[in-house]
């Protein structure tokens, strides 16, 4: 299936060029011109359809998710400074083992294992208020972390939901789109046919109609046995 839109969009992009270079023998066909300009449109709409049900037109985060998370990681480092004094003050190694990272060590990973660091370490520092608060750690920059967290979460959760939402769309879309430009493709063939006097505009134009059909073996690089076929 995959295969199948990649050869339609070559086929129709090349199909595209081609008429257009041979602007001067239709460009007076009103019913030909709005017919191609048509096929370029749904062609644009197909190509960012596949693009986007392929994943390359999705990212995790936005550039203002990615600087909401830089600065849950800056907030929670200073914190990490506070809570490696009062480890070393109190004799608390768990404490120490937990908040004593580095601006790497604790950026290390994926975005949602830094963010899993970072909420237990101000949980922590929250379960041990009571001992780190001689250290200068407040409530105040625990509660400042965890609301950059939770606005990072929300706003993954809701990019997660509004690309859900639009593959779905897309998914019940593409068929209706492939559908339209095939229609349109069998009466631009009889109108290129039927209205352009020139051969060789016609021939250009069927030429640029045909794609390469692989079927289901190509594991010889020289072998001969594709073929060209119409996509209809």
């Amino acid at each position: 299936m995959k295969q199948l839109y990649s050869n339609l969009l070559t086929m129709l992009a090349t199909m595209l060029a081609s008429v257009k270079k041979d602007q001067a023998a239709w460009s007076g066909e009103t019913e030909i011109a709005v017919e191609i300009a048509a096929i370029e449109t749904e062609y644009h709409e197909l190509k960012t359809i596949i693009d986007q049900l392929s994943g390359l037109d999705s990212r995790g985060y936005t550039d203002a998710g990615n600087q909401e998370f830089e600065l849950i990681v800056s907030l929670t480092l200073k914190l990490c400074k506070k809570l490696c004094v009062a480890a070393r003050r109190t004799n608390d190694s768990a404490l120490l083992q937990l908040a004593n990272h580095s601006q790497s060590s604790l950026h290390a990973g994926k975005h949602k294992e830094v963010i899993s660091r970072c909420t237990a370490i101000v949980n922590k520092a929250e379960s041990k208020f009571g001992v780190v608060q001689s250290y200068k750690v407040t409530l105040d920059e625990i509660t400042i972390i965890r609301q950059h967290i939770s606005t990072l979460d929300t706003n993954i959760d809701n990019r997660s939901n509004v690309n859900t939402d639009k593959t779905t769309l897309n998914q019940h879309r593409l068929p209706e789109l492939v559908h339209s430009i095939r229609e349109r493709l069998i009466i631009l063939d009889d109108m290129v046919e039927g209205f352009i006097d020139d051969e060789d505009v016609v021939a250009r134009y069927k030429q640029s109609r045909v794609t390469v059909n692989y079927g289901k073996s190509k594991t010889a690089k020289n072998q001969t046995g594709t073929a060209t076929v119409p996509v209809q």
